[in-house]
């Protein structure tokens, strides 16, 4: 009897600590300042993911090899809006460009999750790091780069919801970095022909 409950104790112990994974919303929506940086310069505007995996990482936890963190829906096609209306506020034409509009390409170079080790998570850190690649109809070309992360603490092992909260966060600061780049908004603006 005693090993009976023994036993049923330690698988109990064993499946509190193991962790499931998740599928993430990344809805981006950085903050940005309406203004007219833009002058109705079109841009077309479009994003990739340069991660060598999908996953932002592991929820850690006694399994933490199969308790991943994945996107639930397009990550890339969720920044290129957020891309866009950011620079729309901004006044440019980011959602009909025409033949010969600026180009720019928003890379995703890192968007990672890593939590404490232990079979109790409680501190996770996040970190994205955003490149941007701009071309004009003259060939001249501008590259910006812009990081984010922050390190969270919390008395319970984070639950989806919050996991989202702490992605988005994240990415948006990395975003809201690159929307306010002056440097990149005059060269898309065709003020500058080179940076």
């Amino acid at each position: 009897m005693i090993r009976l409950i023994s036993a049923a104790l330690l698988a109990s112990t064993l499946s509190a600590c193991a962790l499931s994974p998740q599928m993430i919303d990344i809805v981006p929506k950085p903050e940005v300042v309406t203004r007219n940086a833009g002058n109705n310069q079109a841009v077309s505007v479009s994003t990739s993911d340069q991660r060598s995996s999908p996953e932002f990482g592991t929820r850690g936890g006694v399994y933490g090899e199969t308790s991943l963190l994945r996107a639930s829906n397009d990550m890339t096609g969720a920044i290129t809006l957020a891309v866009r209306q950011g620079l729309q506020q901004q006044g440019f034409n980011a959602y009909n460009p025409a033949d010969g509009a600026s180009a720019l390409e928003v890379r995703v170079v890192e968007f990672s999750y890593i939590p404490e080790e232990g079979s109790v998570v409680n501190r996770v850190d996040v970190k994205a790091e955003i490149h941007a690649v701009a071309r004009n109809n003259q060939g001249d070309e501008f590259r910006g780069v812009y990081r984010a992360g922050n390190t969270y603490e919390q008395p319970l092992t984070p639950s989806a919801k919050r996991n989202m909260m702490m992605l988005n966060e994240v990415l948006d600061r990395a975003l809201r970095q690159l929307l306010a780049d002056d440097k990149l908004l005059t060269f898309l603006s065709g003020s500058v022909t080179a940076p």
